[in-house]
């Protein structure tokens, strides 16, 4: 019984090279260029061939970021499906090769990891100190695209939210997101990892304008946010309007400036600093 000869599509198998290769690591355009020419009998690939390559990959809904000037491989449609408890399961792995074993064997099981998150259908990222800014940049996109995301808590509980923005606060790091249609701070520490769903949202404007005034020195020496903008300045006194930001981390903020900070408006936001200036006050006796 004869077979029929099937005809090869050639740019569908460099295609499918180029895929092969970036799932290998992250790579530079030149370094792709140097990978993918390395087995051929003459060069073929070049950056305008590959970008062709990885746009088709992307059309074919594989998400290939360029980050830091390398592309890397964020998510496959059709990878493995991790539950949430199985992804707990890697982290908590993680945390035991991390705290009972060598420098090989936490970069052998990092490498392992990282094979795992590129192979797995879900857009997860893992968060600690050497990938923070993988995290951070995840965060964005979410936001940029309005998707909805999945937050992992070392706690072994989950949280599906829309993301909202990254705050600093007392040189901490918090994940600002709407939960339940009420504002949450996420402190980093508390965090494992983070995934980006499919679900997008409908943005929420957050049009709240928060007057207040500040006194003496403090007026002169204050520095606007990229929030704010001053309503009236003088050299002892001024008037700043706060557009958007997290209720919570604005009191804080302001009720470190003491007696030279008043809110004017909205008066529900003085009468609630004045009930948390009592409190304060309270705590210590005064």
């Amino acid at each position: 019984m004869s077979s029929q000869a099937v005809k090869k599509n050639l740019s569908g198998i460099q295609v499918l090279k180029t895929l092969a290769v970036l799932l290998e690591g992250d790579y530079t355009m030149q370094q792709l260029i140097e990978k993918l020419n390395k087995d051929e009998p003459k060069p073929v690939f070049n950056n305008s061939v590959i970008s062709k390559y990885i746009n088709t990959c992307r059309q074919c809904d594989i998400e290939i970021p360029k980050i830091h000037n390398k592309y890397i491989v964020a998510r496959i449609p059709f990878g493995l499906n991790l539950n949430s408890d199985e992804q707990m399961l890697l982290y908590n792995m993680q945390s035991v090769v991390r705290d009972n074993m060598s420098s090989r064997q936490n970069k052998l099981f990092d490498a392992f990891m990282e094979k795992i998150n590129k192979f797995s259908n879900k857009q997860i990222v893992r968060i600690e100190k050497k990938s923070a800014k993988y995290f951070y940049e995840a965060f964005d996109k979410a936001i940029q695209e309005k998707r909805k995301i999945r937050l992992l808590f070392k706690a072994k509980m989950e949280m599906e939210c829309i993301p909202v923005r990254v705050d600093r606060h007392n040189a901490k790091t918090y994940f600002i997101v709407l939960f339940k249609d009420k504002e949450r701070m996420i402190a980093e520490e508390r965090l494992a990892g983070l995934e980006i769903l499919r679900e997008k949202f409908i943005e929420r404007i957050n049009d709240q304008v928060v007057v207040y005034k500040l006194t003496g020195d403090l007026a002169y020496k204050y520095t606007l946010r990229e929030n704010e903008n001053y309503m009236s300045r003088y050299d002892d006194c001024c008037t700043i309007s706060n557009h958007g930001e997290n209720k919570e981390i604005l009191f804080s903020r302001l009720l470190r400036y003491g007696s030279s900070c008043v809110i004017l408006n909205p008066k529900e936001y003085q009468r609630e600093m004045k009930l948390l200036l009592d409190s304060t006050l309270s705590n210590y006796g005064v």
